[in-house]
C-alpha cells in the first residue's frame, strides 16, 4: 500500500513537471479584458505605458503631445462613459484606415461605444493595448462652416454714418451810423405846450374867516384855503 502511494506521488510530480506552462492571452480573453476596462473605468493598465495614439484621436480627445497613458485612458473613459461598449475584431477596411503599426502577431479590435469607434492593437505577449486610433482621419475632420453673410447695418447706424451738416454761423453786424443829411431830413419833434401864466392877482388874507353860504376867493383865502 505504501509502495502504491509513493508511486502515485512520484507520478504526479513527473506529470506536473512535464505539463506545458499556461499559454499567452488569447484574443477572446483580450477582448473581454478591454471591454471590462472601459465599462468599469478602473483599469488604466489595459494600456501600455508607451501606448501609441494616432494624431487624429489625440485631436479628438484634446490630448497634449506629452500626455501619458493614464491621461489617455481617462480621456477614453470620458468618451465612452454611460454608453454600451462592444469589442469585436476590426474589419479589413478599418485596419487599412487606422494606420496601425504592422504587427501580424498583435490582433486589431474595434471598440464601439455610442457613435465612437476606436481601433486597438493588442499585444498578447505583454497583455495590454499597444496602439489606439480611429478608423480613418475622416472621422475627426472639422466640418466646413460656410462664412456668415454680412450683417445689414441698422438704419440708425447708417444715418449716424452720414456726415453731419455744416452749420453756417452768421456774425451780427454793427448798425451803421446815419448820414448827416438823413438826420437833417428828419422833422423835429413838436415842442411841449407851455401853459400860459395866470394873470390873476395873488390874493392874500385880508380879514377874519367868515363862513358864508356863497364864498368868494377872498373869503376862501381868509379861511386858509387856496383858490383854484
Amino acid at each position: 500500500m505504501k509502495f502504491l502511494f509513493a508511486a502515485f506521488v512520484a507520478t504526479s510530480q513527473v506529470f506536473a513537471q512535464q505539463s506545458p506552462p499556461p499559454g499567452k492571452t488569447t484574443e477572446q480573453q483580450a477582448r473581454s479584458y478591454v471591454t471590462s476596462a472601459f465599462v468599469t473605468g478602473a483599469a488604466p493598465m489595459v494600456l501600455s505605458e508607451s501606448v501609441s495614439v494616432s494624431p487624429e484621436l489625440r485631436q479628438r480627445l484634446g490630448l497634449a503631445p506629452a500626455a501619458d497613458s493614464r491621461a489617455v485612458y481617462q480621456a477614453l473613459v470620458a468618451l465612452t462613459a454611460g454608453k454600451p461598449v462592444q469589442v469585436r475584431p476590426a474589419a479589413p477596411d478599418e485596419i487599412a484606415k487606422a494606420q496601425a503599426p504592422a504587427a501580424p502577431e498583435k490582433p486589431l479590435f474595434a471598440l464601439e461605444s455610442g457613435d465612437a469607434t476606436l481601433i486597438l492593437q493588442y499585444d498578447l505577449e505583454r497583455d495590454h493595448v499597444a496602439f489606439i486610433g480611429l478608423p480613418g482621419a475622416v472621422a475627426v475632420a472639422a466640418p466646413v462652416v460656410a462664412p456668415a453673410p454680412p450683417q445689414k447695418l441698422p438704419e440708425v447706424a447708417a444715418e449716424a454714418a452720414k456726415p453731419a451738416p455744416v452749420l453756417q454761423v452768421v456774425e451780427p453786424q454793427v448798425p451803421r451810423a446815419a448820414k448827416p443829411a438823413a438826420l437833417a431830413a428828419r422833422p423835429a419833434p413838436p415842442a411841449a405846450a407851455v401853459p400860459a401864466p395866470d394873470s390873476r392877482p395873488v390874493l392874500r388874507k385880508t380879514g377874519a374867516c367868515e363862513i358864508k353860504p356863497v364864498m368868494t376867493d377872498q373869503d376862501l383865502v381868509n379861511c386858509g384855503a387856496t383858490p383854484r
